[in-house]
């Protein structure tokens, strides 16, 4: 790091802290950031990556010994692992001892979702059946977010792009809430020059003003019962306990303890009225993070939304055959027109909820996006290659080696054996799913998103 550490900082840590935790901080953020991955329990590999040792409160991840060439693994843009931080990854852990708490399928939101880091890892803990609407203000990072998603394999999730006031009509909506929000980044400060360059009193002053906003906003949404988690990446009081604080004083939130082993090294909270985590890089093996877990007043179900007569975005207009043949249980999905001549597979059980999502906000992608129609041509989408409800005996499969799963990923025309099957093909590399081919004959049309296209090689 070039940038030093801001001296406002160390003079509120050393507030906060004492001076001999303050200095024992500061060492620690000018040392190396910890590399870690995230394994996809539906992409079992015989993993390619440096030996490392599991992450305490994730089993199936790793921290590695050193940090390999992400982007040259084909394993890598197929969704098989996530490279996240440690302490990012307890989401899982917390989603989890929530769902003990909110027995049977929930519907989830992650409120402040890119780059999709937490919305994979909680969505992989949440029980079977549950939905996931993963929402990003900010239009670049929702597509970055959209991406994530879809490589994961995820097939209950909605995305959505746009501010949480927009969400606030949809009342008592959800059971569980996530709300990792836009902060000072002093916990980023290892790894991330921008966060020590930016860092001053004003902007930690105006994070803590958008937090108590966002959390106004979609506190009415929350069913009676219903848990918000709050986190940010991030140290100070006033952007962690002073919120979590101004939730249980404003509106009668319930702390709710989440457990945690000692020996995992995280800190608690430094007030003594809240349960809260506090991942300080001098203590635990990981980036600066902050959680506390809410339970809202009273005991009630969610409202489900009364499904519509008319479905957004089409006009009764009949989908093409064959569409839920595409999916492993056709019986679970509805065909839906999304855009021009774009079908996606709704679950039906979060149909109305996807129709009223579409009347609020802007869906980006919802359900498993299938196929779009070009003339007679039904055009099979990445989404569909990667999700994990694809019928494996829908489309032949074409396997790659290595080297012509990076041309592929680069976006490059592939020749084929003379042998291969005409039309489209699932590429894979080592049994994993890449994307659709359109084998020709003397040639196979790369249909790989071009926006995703590997540039550096």
């Amino acid at each position: 790091m070039t940038t030093e550490i801001p001296q406002g900082f160390i003079d509120e840590m050393r507030s906060l802290l004492g001076e001999q935790e303050c200095q024992a901080l500061c060492r620690a953020l000018d040392e190396p950031a910890t590399v870690a991955v995230r394994m996809n329990p539906a992409r079992p590999i015989a993993s390619p990556l440096p030996e490392g040792e599991p992450v305490e409160w994730h089993p199936q991840s790793r921290r590695l010994t050193d940090r390999p060439q992400f982007t040259l693994m084909p394993e890598f843009h197929a969704g098989a692992f996530y490279v996240q931080d440690p302490s990012s990854m307890f989401i899982s852990h917390a989603v989890a001892h929530a769902a003990t708490l909110l027995p049977g399928e929930l519907t989830m939101l992650d409120a402040c979702a890119a780059p999709g880091g937490k919305s994979t890892a909680a969505a992989d803990a949440l029980p079977e059946g549950s939905l996931l609407v993963a929402n990003e203000y900010d239009a670049r990072r929702a597509q970055i977010l959209v991406e994530n998603l879809t490589k994961w394999g995820l097939p209950n999730v909605i995305v959505t792009q746009g501010d949480t006031a927009r969400l606030s009509a949809m009342r008592e909506c959800f059971d569980l809430i996530l709300v990792d929000a836009p902060c000072s980044g002093e916990g980023m400060m290892r790894k991330d020059e921008t966060a020590r360059s930016q860092w001053s009193q004003g902007l930690v002053r105006q994070c803590a003003t958008l937090q108590q906003e966002i959390l106004s906003n979609l506190w009415p949404t929350l069913r009676p019962g219903g848990i918000l988690i709050y986190s940010t990446c991030t140290f100070n009081l006033a952007e962690d306990e002073m919120q979590v604080r101004f939730l249980m004083h404003e509106y009668g939130a319930e702390s709710v303890e989440i457990p945690c082993p000692t020996e995992w090294g995280i800190g608690a909270s430094r007030l003594p009225d809240l349960h809260a985590l506090r991942f300080m890089p001098h203590l635990t093996r990981g980036e600066g993070l902050f959680l506390s877990m809410l339970r809202k007043p009273g005991n009630g179900q969610r409202i489900t939304p009364r499904p519509s007569k008319k479905r957004k975005g089409g006009s009764g207009k009949a989908s093409p055959s064959g569409l839920r043949e595409l999916l492993r249980t056709p019986s679970a999905y509805e065909p839906v027109p999304i855009g021009e001549g774009e079908w996606s597979a709704i679950p039906k059980a979060y149909l109305p909820l996807y129709q009223q999502l579409a009347s609020q906000t802007k869906v980006l992608q919802a359900g498993i996006p299938l196929v779009t129609e070009k003339g007679r041509d039904l055009i099979p989408h990445q989404a569909l290659a990667l999700s994990r409800e694809l019928n494996p005996e829908h489309f032949p499969s074409c396997s790659l080696s290595r080297e012509q799963a990076l041309d592929y990923l680069r976006r490059q025309p592939l020749t084929l054996s003379p042998d291969a099957p005409r039309g489209y093909l699932l590429a894979t590399y080592a049994g994993l799913p890449l994307g659709f081919l359109k084998n020709l004959g003397n040639r196979a049309n790369n249909l790989y998103p071009a926006p995703w296209r590997i540039r550096n090689l």
